[in-house]
């Protein structure tokens, strides 16, 4: 089975807004009487086994302001009861859409579309109605989506590891991944006849709380403006890009691969300085737990943050103690980060 990679891969944004396909970026703007009735209600946030309840519930209390907020596990939300016009919810969806094509005269199937909704969806019950058979009715409307990038077991790294962190390793294929633990792969593949074996890295590229921290400071503060949101928004706030000219700009590790869309896989790890060899200004390379615990931390720094969603890029840099986004441009020039991507943003900072 052939895999198209570069489809597979969504990273985290922002949607605020009324979601017009399931596989695109685009939403509609939602009316003010809508954040007036959402304000109303109490919203449920339901805290994934992924990550830890108590601290969870402490980071996003801190910053949600919203309305009333209260959290549940996925278990006890499970059991509970809580479709209601009354009520909104915020729940980690973990969904793959796949469309496969048979070749025809072979014994062969490839996967010719993909869409994997790695997501915080955030909705609200417009409609609750008991039918005659005592069953409920219910009809949802989406809020707002936070999607992240689920990490794909399919590369392999061909490279030295020097710079490798706490990113994914390796395109191995299916039977040689091999589960290990709860959250833990081992990979063993072969490589010009020398034998590897390798840990895999976190369950996502920035599905990590610091991260998740700022993503809902920017949700909760839109909704407190009754102000949508659309990925394909172009910021470009100078004012504060200026200020990385005596600020250092920090950068999770796992933007330094340089991914073959031809190969499919990862060829190698650009050294940083190769990467930033146009940005004129400081910049510092940390991995996710460094920088997610800086967030954690509440110190205030401006990071930057890669990301694609069905083959068109992201580049953002984002305020670590507000989760203000004060760059962000989308287009399909290429899943990779490029030297001209930072190259651009050094112009608008000079």
């Amino acid at each position: 089975m052939t895999c198209l990679l570069s489809i597979l891969s969504i990273y985290s944004q922002v949607n605020i807004g009324r979601k017009r396909g399931l596989g695109n970026l685009y939403v509609v703007e939602h009316k003010d009487k809508l954040y007036d009735h959402i304000r109303k209600t109490t919203t449920y946030f339901v805290v994934p086994d992924s990550l830890d309840f108590n601290e969870t519930k402490k980071v996003i209390e801190e910053i949600w302001t919203f309305n009333t907020i209260k959290f549940i596990s996925e278990i006890d939300y499970k059991k509970s009861d809580l479709i209601s016009t009354d009520n909104s919810i915020i729940k980690f969806q973990d969904k793959n859409y796949i469309k496969t094509k048979q070749t025809i005269g072979l014994n062969d199937e490839r996967i010719v579309g993909a869409i994997d909704l790695y997501k915080f969806q955030m909705f609200y019950y417009k409609e609750v109605s008991k039918k005659d058979n005592g069953k409920i009715k219910k009809e949802i409307g989406q809020i707002a989506e936070i999607i992240f990038t689920p990490n794909n077991y399919y590369r392999f790294l061909a490279t030295d590891l020097d710079y490798t962190g706490d990113f994914e390793i390796g395109y191995v294929g299916r039977s040689n991944l091999i589960k290990t633990g709860t959250n833990e792969f081992t990979i063993k593949a072969k490589d010009d006849g020398n034998s590897y074996e390798y840990l895999k890295s976190p369950d996502s590229y920035n599905f990590h709380l610091g991260y998740i921290k700022n993503y809902f400071q920017t949700l909760n503060n839109k909704l407190n403006n009754n102000q949508s949101l659309r990925i394909r928004d172009e910021i470009k706030n100078k004012d504060k890009l200026k200020e990385l000219k005596s600020k250092t700009l920090y950068v999770p590790n796992w933007l330094l691969k340089d991914y073959s869309t031809f190969k499919l896989k990862v060829t190698k790890v650009l050294k940083p300085e190769e990467l930033f060899e146009d940005y004129k200004y400081e910049f510092k390379v940390l991995t996710n737990n460094e920088l997610n615990a800086k967030i954690l931390n509440k110190d205030e720094f401006y990071y930057l943050m890669h990301t694609t969603y069905n083959g068109e890029k992201v580049v953002s840099i984002i305020n670590s103690l507000t989760g203000q986004i004060i760059y962000s441009i989308v287009d399909n020039s290429s899943n990779l980060i490029k030297k001209s991507d930072l190259k651009n943003i050094s112009k608008l900072i000079k």
